[in-house]
């Protein structure tokens, strides 16, 4: 979804123009607190969030994210009391290029970091956070605001203190702040007004629910369970009815009673369930193993392990009062059919209510379940309607039970994901990117060799004769084979760090892995590279940043840059970047990591990347005023970045990319996110330009 609204948004992207005062008008914080005893007090930061704009919340979902997070500055009369807590619900957004799901807030968000002081004190926090816009993706650089907040022990429990901003920038305190929360995003909390708790999901539409339904429901429909009572069920309704048009108005009866089912099922899953819930349960570790289970008892069944059905009373009890006599006969008809399938198509109705719990819309069971029921059902309506057309439909068989046996594959696949959930979340690093695309090579592997005839399952039957009257396979089952063999081959690569975009979104995070030499072979492809003899090396921060440009070498100080470029007589490739920039690493992957861009920019410029949210403290002979606010010190690399890319550049959003000369005058318009031919076309502007001494 995000590569298409990168190309509709690619020319929007480059007028952002945000200056520092704007940044903080995107979100405005309220923070007072409240004495809640003694000498106990709720301290309260309120933030109301523009519209189309989000913050991180406090476990974004990766370590180089920087959530909005309250830290109050403990003292000897300031004691924290746990850590901060919110009851605003977060809301998930799905980053496809990068495999990630963002945890975010939007609207209003509320944290409350309890406190014990000593006497009459002050209270010193601050708020740190970072903005990004919903509709474009773009994020500026993190903002921290500080606050003081002056509290007198004899005050009465329920007086409320509002806090006053201090310009001058953080509060200091020696180690590192103890209020920053390193657990979930919501817990049980109270203070001395009430917080309302917000449920904001980015909901998918009804109609991408509908056709997951539709879609699970035709897949369901060729399974043996279903498939083998076609031509009976139209049979009985054709030829045992007083006439055909009776037979006809009973199909159609039979064909709504399947849909009303699964729709009523639908609907119990709307009721039961709130929009809220919905997204807390299949965010929880108790949902995702219980899925993960399922899930392999599903697939094990598919694979013919055992059989999965409901008790046969219940369904002798319904077949008893089944009969074309009545329109309640036909209904429990359709009854039978769904209890009776049941072993066929559990594993996609536990697959279609995953995808409706994790949507966050309330109305999608029963729009979900609607699809389903509507596919199970239409082939019903349709060939009784046109019983000659059943003269067309390929016959009951063993290729029945390939497809199942398949299904059963990918159910086990499918089940990987839920684990790697939970493995992710809580850190465990059992199931890490190798071993999952290991797993998974297996697994449909072994689908190859399946449907091959190599391997077989306890249902299966003998391959068709062919006319010589040896086994044969059959011109689809040998297409499947091959389809299913070329994404095993797909996978393999995978192993070695290979970014397998086409899956991305259902492997675990690649930091997972343990060895990565994807960054390697493209440093070969790409070494065309002889240092000069006036070759500098850059040496100011290579200790605590790296670079993202396999076999570049990348200076992280602009004025040292500048030097170098004036000393190689190349032009300065300027690249404002970030830790928790996802647009960024986008471009990386997809634009710049690209051989002929990697060799371009190797011979021929300069590459300096600007980190705009690096917190890294400088020796304070290297503090600088800002250019635009002469009273704000900046003392961290982050810090100078984002002033130099403000004042020079009149932008403070990143990826920023630019080409200046060795005195730093610019070559070219700076672009943000962009295509590959904007991107190689702005380096050799850029590089001609130099050339010709402009």
């Amino acid at each position: 979804m995000f590569r298409k609204i990168y190309l509709l948004l690619t020319l929007l992207l480059s007028f952002s123009r945000l200056d520092a005062q704007e940044v903080t008008q995107i979100v405005q914080w309220t923070v007072s607190a409240a004495k809640t005893g003694d000498n106990t007090y709720d301290v309260i930061a309120k933030a109301r969030i523009k519209e189309d704009w989000y913050v991180y919340a406090l476990d974004p979902g990766d370590e180089y994210l920087i959530p909005a997070q309250l830290k109050v500055v403990p003292t000897d009369a300031v004691t924290l009391v746990g850590t901060p807590v919110t009851q605003d619900k977060f809301i998930m957004k799905r980053v496809e290029d990068l495999g990630l799901d963002l945890k975010i807030h939007k609207g209003e968000l509320t944290y409350v970091q309890k406190v014990q002081v000593t006497g009459n004190a002050d209270v010193r926090l601050a708020i740190e956070f970072t903005t990004c816009n919903a509709k474009d993706g773009k994020c500026l650089p993190p903002v921290e605001d500080s606050f003081k907040i002056t509290v007198a022990a004899a005050d009465a429990a329920g007086t409320v203190y509002q806090a006053s901003l201090i310009e001058e920038g953080a509060p200091e305190a020696s180690g590192t702040p103890e209020g920053i929360a390193a657990g979930g995003d919501s817990a049980a909390i109270s203070t001395a007004e009430d917080i309302s708790a917000h449920s904001n999901l980015d909901k998918k539409s009804l109609g991408e629910i509908f056709f997951m339904g539709l879609a699970a429901g035709f897949i369901a429909f060729i399974m043996p369970c279903i498939y083998a009572m076609l031509p009976i069920t139209v049979s009985f309704f054709t030829k045992r009815s007083s006439s055909r048009a009776a037979g006809i108005r009973n199909a159609v009866i039979y064909s709504l009673s399947i849909l009303l089912i699964f729709a009523a099922i639908g609907g119990l899953i709307s009721v039961l369930f709130t929009e809220t819930t919905m997204y807390e349960i299949s965010s929880h570790i108790v949902f995702n193993m219980f899925i993960f289970v399922l899930f392999v008892i599903f697939g094990l069944s598919l694979l013919g392990a055992f059989e999965i059905n409901l008790p046969s009373g219940l369904t002798n009890r319904l077949n008893s009062k089944a009969n074309t006599n009545s329109i309640g006969g036909i209904f429990f008809m359709a009854l039978v059919l769904v209890v009776v399938s049941f072993s066929c198509t559990s594993a996609f109705i536990g697959n279609l209510i995953v995808y409706i719990f994790k949507s966050g819309n309330q109305l999608g069971g029963i729009i979900g379940f609607l699809g389903f029921g509507l596919a199970l059902a239409l082939p019903f309506a349709i060939f009784a309607l046109f019983p000659g057309l059943m003269n067309n439909v390929a016959k009951s068989g063993g290729w029945l039970n390939a497809v199942k046996v398949t299904m059963g594959f990918i159910e086990l696949a499918m089940a990987m994901k839920f684990l790697s959930n939970v493995d992710l979340q809580y850190h465990w690093g059992i199931l890490n990117f190798d071993v999952y695309v290991s797993i998974w090579v297996v697994l449909f592997g072994a689908l190859s060799l399946y449907l091959f005839g190599a391997i077989r399952f306890r249902h299966d039957s003998e391959l068709p004769a062919n006319d010589f009257g040896k086994p044969h396979l059959t011109v689809t089952r040998l297409m499947f084979a091959i389809l299913f063999s070329s994404f095993t081959i797909y996978l393999i690569p995978g192993l070695w760090g290979a970014p397998l975009k086409l899956v991305s979104g259902f492997l675990p995070e690649r930091k997972t892995m343990e060895f990565n030499i994807h960054d390697d072979l493209v440093k070969i492809q790409t070494y065309t590279y002889k240092p000069s003899d006036n070759e500098i090396q850059p040496k100011k921060y290579t200790d605590v940043l790296k670079s993202e440009f396999p076999g570049i070498e990348t200076f992280f100080d602009y004025e040292e840059a500048l030097e170098a470029a004036k000393a190689m007589n190349k032009p300065v490739f300027v690249d404002f970047t970030g830790h928790s920039c996802v647009n960024c690493r986008l471009m990386e992957r997809n634009v710049i990591s690209k051989p002929e861009i990697l060799r371009i920019l190797k011979d021929e410029f300069v590459v300096v990347s600007l980190y705009c949210d690096d917190k890294t403290k400088l020796p304070e002979h290297e503090w600088k005023k800002s250019a635009k606010y002469p009273d704000k010190v900046l003392k961290t690399i982050g810090a100078v970045n984002l002033d130099l890319q403000l004042t020079k550049f009149d932008n403070v959003s990143q990826p920023l990319y630019v080409i200046v000369n060795g005195e730093g005058k610019q070559l070219t318009a700076p672009i943000g996110s962009t295509d590959y031919e904007k991107f190689r076309n702005m380096l050799t502007d850029g590089l001609e330009k130099h050339k010709a001494g402009r």
